[in-house]
């Protein structure tokens, strides 16, 4: 977003939603519309100033998505995405674009259709701009606003992208790619003098009792925009450009009547808006494609460095040039570390200017900092600080390259990565509100991912949404917020005390989807049967009573104890069924199911977390989950988050830092980003928030900060710094920033501590106890 843009209070906002409600916006659209279907369109309103006001805030939305514009310069982009229970608009003062005299406002709004992002909640084609000031009336969308319906685009359909081009196998929800015929494109359209006289007015849209999105202001920031530029061209075929350093700022030339490609690196992966600007080359056509790495054979991906020999699948954008000085811009953001052009050209040449990205992420401010000794234990936090980074948009992302999905499980370490990595919260207390609301009124449970189209429950993931909720509410203290979920919670909890098995106290047999982690095989586990059902399984059922544990402590500290005493009998009865229908007293171990001899890390792991084995056995527990090794299902990297909860729950987080294979073998492939499972049979995604928790643990095991109380007001600190010799890092925290820095020397642990104001502690380190006072703390262990 420019620069410019004036931020608006949160009381103007509330106070403006409170008056309105969001049911008097003027919404929009083209005559005669394909109320649902692909369109981009462009919508106009001039007016003169006499003066430009100090202040002119006006609130904008529309379905799908639009670009507003003021005088040519984009002011901003959204909605925000959401659900049309709570359908956002923006608030924007857009004073500072405008002049004395003339001036345009300009939008494109754009429809994916069948092939939009899976995100987008829709109603149909639709825009609404009005003002607050009744002075400025006139902008209200409806009084004499202009439409246009742009036919220089087309969209590149999911079938003809997955099944008829075959770029890859699996599942992909990130929208269709853009082809655009630059001699249809109406240029300069959101400038001043350009001539709409030919255009249409505007359609209002009439509802007979409401429309159909309930408005409320965008609660989230906008998103981060700068400008990145690529590092190099790695690959050329059919001209004689030169590979090596190219900052995409410098011109390349493709010769008249010639068939060229060429692969372009950013050398980390990162997601937004690709521009492409060209010049001349009448009747050419680009193709430019996007992928996170290259492939050996189809879903089988190269080391991430790697392209001699390999080849480029991916999702693409196809550009027609009209010999004019153009700017192409997807309509959707793209996520990629590699770009491949392959260009056509007829009997002109065709001057590439330029090729930029415009970053679109969450704007995180400040963030945690973790340097050691250990130079690839430094590059594992990065590269999973960059992960957060790079699945944080207007929701949590899986994946931003496939998906772009906000799942509910996914949600339990991203949560913790974010608490310890920033201080806005409103990002991760969005996605914990809008879950919810994909409710199955039937059966309590939510959506595998919201928003979404889907129309399935997920059993496992309405229940990590409580734990999410757990573990956000004891981090920062936020009773107003979790406490409204009362019902919520209980809901899920209900069905699955409904489901459980009298006769073995086990949960019976359940026909929802449960996923807990992806098999280091195949599909997922638990695993269901040809009837698609999950029966009498231990993993599911500990996962449930882990669930009732969070619960119970929450309706404990939000002072429901009769709620929490109920839930806490209920987990406790499923303990000792689970003890004793699947303990195996000989390995000392338990099955996933009491008549199968099948085994897992992650039942004996929730064993632990659930305190199925008392703690003074848990140590020993742990010791067999990590030494046994015929576990016919092992943790993920996105599951090991519940393995170094373990950890620390038995006090042997001295063991964290032997057991980031995953991540050592994501730097050893080439990532930038941590991939989603670790394993090689399941190498999608290279980019996977959940695989990402190394920036929480390095902070909270190995530096050792972690609340000493509810809503972390104090702080306790205990390194478990293994073989390291040196660790200097530092937390944002609502009160400020806490700092930690540890050199071993012959003397012991020098070690400086700083403690934002109003802020105490304790420090404990070989069996020894300093009190921490705000400010510095410089002492020898």
């Amino acid at each position: 977003m420019n620069q410019l843009l004036k931020p608006v209070s949160f009381f103007l906002i509330l106070l403006w939603a409170l008056n309105s409600m969001g049911q008097n916006a003027p919404w929009v659209s083209y005559p005669s519309a394909n109320n649902t279907g692909y369109g981009v369109y462009h919508f106009r309103k001039a007016f003169n100033l006499n003066k430009v006001p100090e202040q002119l805030i006006i609130h904008v939305s529309a379905d799908n998505r639009y670009n507003l514009f003021a005088n040519g310069q984009r002011v901003c982009y959204g909605p925000a995405k959401g659900d049309l229970q709570t359908y956002k608009y923006d608030v924007i003062d857009i004073a500072p674009f405008l002049t004395a005299g003339k001036n345009q406002l300009a939008a494109l709004v754009y429809n994916g259709g069948a092939d939009k992002p899976l995100a987008f909640i829709s109603a149909q084609t639709a825009f609404m701009l009005r003002t607050e000031n009744e002075d400025f009336n006139e902008l209200n969308t409806g009084n004499a606003w202009k439409v246009y319906k742009n036919p220089a685009y087309k969209v590149i359909s999911y079938n003809e992208m997955i099944f008829k081009n075959r770029w890859f196998y699996g599942f992909y929800a990130c929208g269709g790619g853009d082809e655009v015929f630059a001699e249809k494109y109406p240029w300069g359209w959101e400038t001043a003098d350009f001539d709409d006289r030919n255009w249409l007015d505007t359609e209002p849209l009439v509802f007979e009792k409401q429309a159909p999105w309930n408005l409320v202001p965008r609660n989230i920031a906008f998103m981060d925009n700068h400008i990145e530029y690529p590092a190099c061209i790695r690959k050329i075929e059919g001209t004689d450009i030169q590979t090596g350093k190219w900052n995409g700022q410098s011109k390349l030339i493709i010769p008249a009547n010639t068939k060229a490609s060429f692969l372009v690196d950013f050398e980390t992966f990162t997601m937004g808006y690709p521009e492409l600007t060209v010049n001349n080359g009448k009747g050419s056509s680009i193709q430019i494609k996007y992928a996170e790495a290259l492939y050996e054979k189809v879903n089988i991906k190269a080391h991430r460095d790697s392209v001699n020999g390999l080849s480029m699948f991916g999702v693409w954008d196809i550009f027609h040039t009209d010999g004019g000085f153009r700017i192409f811009r997807p309509l959707w953001k793209r996520a990629f570390r590699y770009v491949q052009f392959n260009v056509e050209t007829k009997s002109k040449a065709l001057e590439i200017v330029s090729f930029q990205n415009e970053y679109s992420g969450y704007p995180y401010p400040e963030m945690a900092t973790f340097e050691s000794n250990s130079d690839s234990l430094n590059e594992i936090f990065e590269i999973s600080k960059r992960t957060l980074r790079m699945c944080s948009g207007e929701t949590y992302y899986d994946t931003p390259f496939y998906e772009q999905l906000s799942y509910g499980g996914d949600n339990r370490p991203i949560s913790a990565i974010s608490t310890y990595n920033s201080t806005d919260d409103r990002l991760l207390r969005e996605v914990l509100r809008l879950y919810p609301q994909s409710e199955n009124k039937e059966t309590g449970l939510f959506k595998s991912a919201y928003p979404s189209q889907f129309d399935f429950d997920m059993g496992g993931w309405s229940m990590a949404w409580i734990q999410t909720l757990r573990d956000y509410y004891f981090m920062r203290g936020d009773s107003a917020f979790v406490k409204q979920f009362q019902n919520k919670i209980e809901g899920v909890l209900e069905f699955y005390q409904q489901h459980l098995d009298e006769r073995t106290g086990m949960i019976g047999t359940v026909s929802n989807q449960s996923f807990i982690d992806w098999s280091i095989t195949q599909g997922s586990i638990p695993r269901s049967n040809e009837k698609k059902e999950i029966q009498q399984s231990a993993l599911l059922t500990l996962y449930y009573a882990h669930t009732l544990d969070c619960a119970a402590e929450l309706f404990r500290e939000l002072g429901l104890k009769e709620k929490a005493n109920h839930w806490q009998k209920v987990s406790n009865k499923i303990k000792v069924a689970v003890y004793t229908s699947c303990r195996d007293n000989e390995k000392q171990l338990f099955r996933d199911y009491a008549d199968k001899e099948i085994y897992s890390q992650h039942t004996n792991i929730f064993a632990i977390l659930c305190d199925v084995v008392p703690p003074s056995q848990q140590k020993d527990l742990l010791n067999r989950i990590l030494s046994f090794d015929k576990f016919d299902e092992m943790a993920s990297s996105y599951f090991s988050f519940f393995l170094f909860k373990a950890m620390q729950k038995t006090g042997q987080e001295n063991l964290f830092l032997s057991h980031l294979d995953f991540w050592y073998n994501f730097l050893k492939r080439g990532h930038t980003t941590c991939g989603e499972t670790g394993f090689a049979s399941h190498d999608r995604s290279d980019c996977h928030a959940w695989s990402a928790h190394p920036a929480y643990f390095l902070l909270s095991s190995v530096g050792g900060i972690k609340p000493a109380d509810l809503g972390f007001k104090t702080v306790k600190i205990t390194p478990h710094l293994g073989n390291l010799t040196f660790l200097k890092a530092d937390m944002p925290h609502p009160k400020g920033r806490i700092e930690v820095e540890y050199e071993k020397n012959r003397k012991g642990l020098k070690t400086k501590i700083t403690l934002p104001p109003g802020m105490k502690g304790t420090f404990e380190f070989n069996g020894k106890t300093k009190i921490l006072n705000e400010g510095k703390n410089n002492f020898n262990l």
